[in-house]
């Protein structure tokens, strides 16, 4: 059903695109949604970006590109769509900074993110406004999604209703890190509620910011992919070190700046937490044959919480002679992939 159903004729401004004028008045039109995409070096994939924003059903939107100190030929691919996007370019400050300049320059009522190597599917922002039409409780709505590659399509996450819904949702969104920052729909209003994203964490600056939202706001989900994220070897990526430190710093920030609300809904969590990102980084040793660093991190893992039970069996798997474990690892890739919990694969 169109989301135009939904929407009371005062929101129904256009659905034609941004910059449309009153013929009674000198006065622009705002549009209903604030689409913003942080660019970095994104010259490779910003136009299929840009054109799955542009084959939205919904159509009252404004286009906000945040050039976050590119070196290659964003800007100049960028100039082609003239007034059909807003750009701005800043010293590079990391993918949170240009979010939040974008936040600042955002006209619309709710907000939107888009990295500039993913893709949205044609009614995303359709769906996700019927929601917050029937509810005007809603700080934020997301979605599932799905990976591709050159290839095609290969992952699929969804079915995050149990994992994401069942429960607390702030603590869900703590302990399994399953909300894409592409996937969201978000009122503006929440923002100037509680704050912009955190600039100085390198990764988990998104979960902080969907934890804050989900202990202050309702939070819904529609469980299907309309997001497709892209993996290609630029993805950002972490060392082993950062991936610690960054979930670390996040968790004092959790603790200590956000108020009670927050701090409550993340306190008892934390040695889970802390024991699913010492999996994720045991098993990144583990698969690159680095067997001493991999039982250190299980070992850890299971102190902070023995009932994930991942880190003993693969602790134990680490003390089997070497040579056995390769044809191990072979017969474990054909029956099920790893799944590590509570760490996102990429940006």
């Amino acid at each position: 059903m169109p989301v135009s159903h939904f929407l009371t004729p005062s929101l129904l401004i256009s659905r034609a695109n941004v910059h449309v004028h009153d013929s009674g008045c000198d006065k622009m039109k705002k549009p209903l949604v604030s689409v913003i995409i942080p660019a970095y070096n994104s010259a490779s994939y910003i136009e299929e970006a840009l054109n799955s924003i542009f084959d939205q059903t919904f159509k009252d939107f404004e286009v906000i590109v945040v050039d976050d100190g590119s070196t290659d030929t964003t800007k100049r691919i960028l100039e082609k769509y003239g007034e059909r996007i807003r750009y701005y370019y800043q010293k590079n400050g990391g993918p949170a900074s240009a979010r939040n300049h974008g936040i600042r320059e955002a006209h619309g009522q709710y907000i939107a993110f888009l990295d500039a190597d993913d893709l949205w599917l044609p009614t995303k922002l359709e769906k996700q406004l019927a929601l917050f039409q029937r509810n005007e409780q809603l700080g934020m709505v997301t979605t599932g999604a799905c990976s591709f590659d050159e290839k095609g399509v290969y992952g699929y996450s969804t079915n995050k209703r149990k994992t994401l819904m069942t429960g607390d949702i702030a603590r869900n969104i703590f302990l399994h890190s399953n909300i894409g920052t592409p996937t969201v729909l978000v009122r503006k209003e929440v923002f100037d509620t509680i704050g912009l994203f955190e600039e100085n964490i390198r990764q988990g600056e998104d979960d902080n910011m969907w934890i804050r939202i989900a202990a202050n706001y309702e939070v819904e989900l529609i469980d299907e992919a309309l997001i497709k994220v892209r993996n290609h070897p630029q993805r950002m990526t972490l060392n082993k070190e950062e991936l610690l430190e960054s979930v670390q710093a996040n968790i004092q920030l959790l603790k200590t700046r956000y108020g009670e609300k927050v701090k409550s809904k993340i306190a008892e969590a934390i040695p889970q937490k802390i024991s699913y990102i010492q999996f994720a980084i045991g098993y990144g040793y583990y698969e690159s044959g680095n067997y001493s660093k991999a039982r250190r991190a299980f070992a850890k893992g299971a102190y902070n919480w023995i009932w994930y039970w991942k880190n003993p069996l693969y602790l134990l798997l680490t003390l089997i002679p070497s040579g056995l474990i390769s044809p191990l690892k072979s017969l474990k890739r054909k029956i099920a992939p790893i799944k590590t919990e509570g760490v996102k694969r990429k940006k």
